[in-house]
């Protein structure tokens, strides 16, 4: 009796754990979708400039 009880605690963590990924990738789509398109472009067109040349990865 025992195992089962296990198994259904381990189902119900995996459940919740999925259920938390799916909401913070919804949450993180909702976010880029926002910046995207509420930011003027220069200012992102900026920000990913610099970021490419901190990373050492050419852009020009």
């Amino acid at each position: 009796m025992r195992s089962i009880s296990v198994s259904k605690d381990i189902s119900r963590a995996r459940l919740w754990l999925r259920g938390s990924i799916l909401v913070l990738s919804v949450f993180l789509a909702f976010s880029m979708i926002y910046v995207v398109g509420l930011e003027p472009m220069v200012y992102l067109h900026d920000t990913f400039h610099d970021i490419r040349h901190s990373t050492g990865f050419p852009c020009h």
